[in-house]
């Protein structure tokens, strides 16, 4: 994420809350979105509830609910990543909500990435692409596809999977659609140069693709759309193998006491009158890919969305521990 916010009268460290006397009478949403403010006032000021937000990185986050185990702490999880939120379901963290989406007006993708499961919800999508440089690459042809990155081996720049949960998503469905030893042995011929392949966040890959070392990213479309928005010399490819969808999705602890308020939570998010409240973030957050029919992304995004893939979650989430640990053993510092 671009900017780590804490908004409301709840205040979060890594793994402790300090709660606020009116708690009780509030919902707590946990989220690494920079959109959860502007979708957040836009619900309060509809509907009057109050919303108490915990805002730390993707990875922070996810280390926090882990601690707090069978005893979540939020009412609404709202992260990126299908795969960790399958999990999340499967261990009883998150209340399957049949029903809770049956009238949004979600666009084919949106629809098609609802869980049979229904613990958790497609707010909006991204996906990985590749980030090019158009000065660094000189009179280099840019890449078409994933393997070609090979040309560039040393000079690409890729965030950690143990830290995001949208580099992780990637990794999966790269191991997906590659299979497990060929993606591996692609990946290591790729990112060759340490400095560069275990880069702990989005703002960081940024930063070297555009003033470091980098001269191409592994990168969430997000992330690119805005750096094409403040006229950098970027360019964004989508791989000829296809890509992967991303939603960032809400879902509701099965804990919560405030599961009434949680459901309209959800359901204010997935209208347009929600989604267009995300489309005023500043920021890379702000560049998603809408899934809700009649809303218009920001900036130079083009709607390609109905060729993305669909990651098999239960396959992702399965193999989660082992593929993070090969990917720090390989390429972090």
């Amino acid at each position: 994420m671009s900017k780590y916010l804490f908004a409301g009268a709840f205040v979060s460290a890594l793994l402790g809350a300090i709660v606020p006397s009116n708690a009780a009478d509030h919902l707590i949403v946990y989220s690494a979105l920079d959109t959860v403010d502007a979708a957040t006032k836009a619900f309060t000021e509809k509907t009057g509830t109050q919303v108490d937000l915990v805002r730390l990185s993707t990875g922070e986050l996810l280390g926090k609910v882990a601690a707090e185990g069978n005893n979540p702490k939020f009412d609404i999880l709202w992260v990126e990543g299908s795969a960790v939120m399958s999990r999340l379901a499967e261990q009883g963290i998150l209340k399957p909500e049949p029903g809770l989406a049956d009238k949004v007006d979600y666009t084919d993708l949106g629809r098609r990435l609802v869980p049979q499961s229904q613990a958790y919800f497609p707010v909006t999508v991204s996906t990985t692409a590749i980030a090019v440089n158009t000065k660094k690459i000189g009179d280099a042809a840019p890449p078409k596809s994933w393997t070609d990155l090979e040309k560039f081996a040393g000079k690409v720049a890729a965030k950690d999977p143990n830290l995001s949960g949208p580099a992780f998503q990637w990794l999966a469905s790269y191991f997906a659609d590659k299979g497990v030893d060929a993606g591996k042995a692609e990946l290591e011929k790729i990112l060759t140069n340490k400095a560069l392949s275990g880069i702990p966040s989005g703002g960081a890959v940024n930063k070297s693709l555009v003033t470091g070392d980098a001269s191409l990213a592994i990168q969430q479309d997000t992330s690119i759309y805005a750096l094409i928005a403040q006229k950098e010399p970027i360019s964004v490819v989508y791989p000829s193998e296809g890509v992967v969808a991303i939603p960032s999705s809400a879902g509701i602890a099965s804990v919560s006491t405030h599961e009434d308020q949680a459901k309209a939570y959800i359901q204010f998010l997935l209208t347009k009158e929600g989604e267009t409240a995300m489309l005023q973030t500043e920021g890379g957050d702000g560049y998603f890919a809408p899934v809700i029919n009649g809303v218009k992304g920001n900036g130079a995004r083009v709607d390609n969305t109905a060729t993305w893939q669909i990651l098999d979650d239960k396959m992702a989430s399965a193999n989660e521990t082992e593929w993070k640990q090969w990917f720090r053993d390989q390429f972090v510092p």
